[in-house]
């Protein structure tokens, strides 16, 4: 789910178009806070809503957000029959399908990842110049399996076009297809030969971080992140790379105080939404002041957390986790 979120959210970049109750600076707003219930409280009773494709997809984004993958998928083949022309639509199907497919028996799995599939293929063919699209459907070939339509040879067919054309998105589709074949040390030199041409290019740096830490090179990624982190353009790209930054001070003991304030600063920044990383970063942040041997603070920053009615395993282990850990530390 994180990941179709994350693939998503660029969509939403363009100025939406002015209504009468709701502005379009707090729809933008409500967007990139990730403030799902907001949206879905207002747009759909817009007069416009029918109409405006930005509305609609606002409205898909929010079901998506909101974990009605179901709803999103019913909503969005009906928007797509409205707005036939329109990639953006188009991709958001293919994601919350490929969510589906997750979240489906495997009897089911392999025909919501065609699906989504299909509608992919469709997306780029009427965007063919959006190098994130094409990074989409070369990510699908090289990670899914040949049942569910994944397909080695096309991915990389792709992925070679796409590096002679775009800047940022090329030598990222390389940097996929070269960890499909486990080459880090060779996906790490098509980086660096990128970021010679773009020394601030965010998601160059960041990438060039995610590669660093699978060598477990834990303090160079954190710099990367931070440099990332400062040169992002859009908010959420930026944030990311602050839970990014919090994550490895919690989990790696890096720099304690840059972890503290990034988490701090993404705590803030989506406190009034339904940001799905959210209580993972007030986990993370939990478990910097553990760290530090600050048991009320510790405590305090995981009580939105502990009154979630409805959380996911790995968080509720890594809760359990840090209960113990509670209860041996001394207030």
């Amino acid at each position: 789910m994180k990941t179709a979120l994350l693939l998503c959210a660029s969509i939403f970049s363009g100025l939406l178009h002015s209504q009468t109750d709701v502005s379009a600076a707090q729809i933008q707003g409500w967007l990139e806070k990730d403030q799902f219930n907001n949206i879905e409280k207002h747009v759909t009773a817009l007069p416009t809503f029918a109409s405006d494709v930005v509305l609609q997809q606002a409205h898909a984004q929010a079901l998506i957000g909101l974990d009605q993958a179901e709803n999103a998928a019913d909503f969005l083949q009906k928007a797509h029959k409205a707005f036939p022309k329109d990639a953006d639509l188009l991709q958001l199907a293919a994601m919350n399908q490929f969510t589906l497919a997750q979240q489906a028996s495997i009897f089911s799995a392999a025909g919501h990842a065609k699906d989504g599939l299909a509608l992919l293929k469709q997306a780029v063919q009427l965007a063919p110049e959006d190098g994130d699209l094409q990074l989409n459907l070369i990510g699908f070939y090289l990670q899914a399996p040949g049942i569910a339509g994944g397909d080695e040879d096309e991915g990389k067919k792709l992925a070679k076009a796409l590096a002679d054309k775009d800047p940022v998105a090329g030598p990222l589709a390389q940097v996929l297809v070269l960890n499909s074949d486990d080459k880090t040390d060779e996906a790490l030199k098509v980086i660096d030969s990128a970021l010679q041409q773009q020394p601030q290019q965010s998601r160059l740096l960041a990438q060039k971080a995610a590669l660093l830490l699978g060598k477990k090179q834990a303090a160079e990624a954190l710099a990367l992140y931070q440099q990332a982190a400062q040169y992002a353009e859009k908010p959420k790209q930026k944030l990311s790379y602050l839970y990014q930054i919090g994550r490895l001070a919690a989990v790696e003991q890096q720099d304690k105080t840059a972890g503290k304030q990034a988490l701090q600063q993404f705590i803030e920044f989506y406190q009034d939404g339904e940001n799905q990383q959210l209580p993972w970063a007030r986990v993370r942040l939990a478990q910097i002041h553990l760290l530090e041997q600050d048991k009320a603070s510790a405590e305090q920053v995981l009580q939105p957390v502990l009154a979630l009615n409805d959380r996911e395993e790995k968080l509720e282990k890594e809760l359990k986790t840090l209960q113990k850990q509670l209860n041996k530390l001394k207030s």
